[in-house]
């Protein structure tokens, strides 16, 4: 059963992660899996995980030591913001705030991103733009102890968001910035600007506006997808990012697993439309590794199955040729060496099997070569994620991506997704229910959110 059935099923199911949780206080689809008795107050629920989002600044009374913690949560201090971007690279914590908030003048790579020349190999997962963040449920690295797996800091209720939304002693908005809920994810997209290097496209005081746009959007993705919001707002990084799919349409996708394949990726397509013209009414733009047929500006569910009926699925997988003559030579590396992007670019590769029809290791040196490209233009390589994702069950394709996840040189610069069955195991066994909805999640932020690429690592 692939990744759509098993979405129809559940939300069929009664009681099953696809019906509604009875808003944001009900049961969430994040339970730990059941485990043997341990010490006393290990693995006791917490009450209510998620409560309606305005209220998530109250405490509980009584403290409890919880179990794994939900898929995406974040490291400690999240969305605590000092000023408007945090200290960059650098500068110190306690530098003059009137300093030119992203350091001084100079050569853009060596300005925003650290010492030393890009392309300088960090340990894999290390957040290159910023105080790097933690293991996945771990506290930060500053000063502070790192806590055992899911463990909230000490003194702080397990339940109660990270950062504190909306809670006394959480980031203010300063004049003319957006408040309250608009406020708080304002300081989101402050961050992720400062943590993906991104201050090219995102100039201080230029995300506001659009905070302010996509705040309502947060509710309709949380209760569309079933998401407890403080998972949901996550995707708030999105809005940041111009998305291109470029799509595997081999033979394989047609008669492998009785055409299950294409039923997966009808649905990966839809759900990222979706997701994307929540934020940006431009929608996203769709390659195929064999056709020439484009999707351009596809904002809707029913745009991306309309796309997928047009296309016959034959050929063989040219992931790394294809890549680059229909991605990213066009839509990324042109524009920056023109001076003509306007936002950053998340590229998600969607594939059932391993590369066919050119070298294997092409795409390792396609990433590889993009990267320094667009780090010589004013952009920096903030300018391109790379996200790879599996559809199907093929062993062969599973080994190429955990290759490409762990390569030296290469690994750094991507995300990979194993298919939603081989996730869903993996998470079970770190005490998280993964659902599909969860996975989509997961496919959309890990190339530009570290704390979801960690996750994999963590596993390696």
């Amino acid at each position: 059963m692939g990744l759509a059935s098993k979405l129809a099923a559940a939300q069929s199911a009664p009681g099953g992660f696809g019906n509604p949780a009875g808003g944001y206080g009900g049961p969430t689809p994040y339970n730990p899996a059941t485990k043997p008795a341990a010490p006393a107050g290990y693995g006791q629920p917490q009450s209510q995980y998620g409560t309606q989002y305005p209220q998530q600044q109250q405490q509980q009374q009584q403290q409890q030591q919880p179990p794994a913690a939900p898929y995406g949560n974040k490291p400690a201090g999240y969305g605590q913001q000092p000023s408007p971007y945090g200290p960059p690279p650098g500068q110190n914590p306690g530098q003059n705030p009137g300093q030119n908030p992203y350091g001084p003048q100079g050569q853009y790579a060596q300005a925003q991103y650290g010492p030393g020349q890009y392309g300088q190999q960090n340990q894999y997962g290390q957040n290159q733009y910023g105080p790097p963040q933690g293991q996945y449920g771990q506290q930060s690295q500053y000063g502070q102890q790192g806590g055992q797996y899911g463990q909230p800091p000490q003194g702080q209720q397990y339940g109660q968001q990270q950062g504190n939304f909306g809670a006394y002693g959480g980031p203010q908005a300063g004049p003319g910035q957006p408040s309250g809920q608009a406020g708080q994810f304002l300081s989101l997209l402050q961050r992720a600007v400062q943590e993906n290097g991104l201050q090219a496209f995102y100039p201080p005081g230029s995300v506001d506006a659009l905070a302010s746009r996509i705040s309502g959007q947060i509710s309709t993705i949380s209760q569309q997808w079933k998401l407890p919001f403080e998972i949901a707002v996550d995707l708030v990084r999105l809005a940041l990012y111009d998305i291109v799919l470029y799509v595997d349409d081999s033979g394989s996708m047609a008669f492998e697993e009785n055409g299950e394949r294409i039923d997966d990726l009808k649905l990966i397509i839809s759900r990222i439309a979706f997701a994307a013209a929540l934020f940006d009414n431009d929608g996203i733009e769709v390659r195929f590794m064999n056709s020439p047929i484009q999707g351009n500006g596809v904002n809707s569910e029913a745009a991306a199955s309309n796309l997928i009926s047009q296309i016959k699925f034959a050929g063989l997988t040219p992931l790394g040729t294809g890549l680059r003559s229909k991605v990213l030579d066009p839509l990324v590396i042109g524009p920056a060496r023109s001076g003509a992007m306007t936002k950053p670019v998340m590229v998600i590769s969607i594939t059932d099997g391993q590369p066919a029809g050119e070298n294997a290791r092409t795409v390792f040196d396609v990433i590889k070569a993009t990267k320094q490209q667009v780090s010589q233009t004013r952009y920096g390589p903030g300018a391109i994620s790379f996200q790879f994702a599996q559809v199907g069950n093929d062993l062969g394709a599973r080994q190429f991506l955990a290759s490409l996840d762990s390569d030296p040189n290469v690994g750094s610069l991507v995300d990979c997704t194993s298919n939603f069955e081989v996730e869903q195991d993996e998470m079970a066994k770190m005490g998280v229910s993964l659902t599909p909805d969860t996975w989509v999640v997961k496919l959309l932020l890990g190339a530009i959110d570290k704390s979801y690429d960690t996750q994999d690592e963590s596993r390696r």
